[in-house]
């Protein structure tokens, strides 16, 4: 399975999910998912703004930040995350299938991110 990071470029807000409530800096974030056969679509999703339906935390997200960029990798999610753990993270988002890993959602320097995924190979 296929892992991809949405960057994200937030204002400082708070983002209230189901149930839980999230701190968020100004700054660029990394989000990690996964996804299969349908990686365009569910990506696609993610890179709408506004939504009627919120399934996942970054539903939540894309109200107070703009999708900039997307990467996929070669990686499934949880190695993807753990490797992005050299970040600031924000605890609890957007890993409740992901026991390991205390986040999926990393406040990121682009280029470090960048060079973390170039080393990676």
């Amino acid at each position: 399975m296929k892992g991809y990071i949405v960057l994200l470029d937030c204002e400082e807000g708070i983002i209230v999910t189901k149930g839980k409530k999230f701190n968020i800096e100004k700054g660029i974030y990394a989000y990690v998912g996964s996804c299969g056969v349908n990686c365009a679509k569910r990506i696609s999703r993610h890179l709408i703004r506004n939504k009627e339906k919120k399934h996942w935390h970054i539903d939540f997200l894309t109200e107070l930040c703009n999708p900039i960029g997307v990467i996929v990798l070669n990686e499934g999610e949880k190695e993807i995350a753990k490797k992005l753990t050299v970040f600031k993270y924000v605890k609890g988002f957007g890993n409740s299938d992901d026991k390991k890993n205390s986040s999926h959602l990393f406040k990121v320097d682009i280029i470090s991110l960048f060079n973390l995924i170039k080393s990676n190979k």
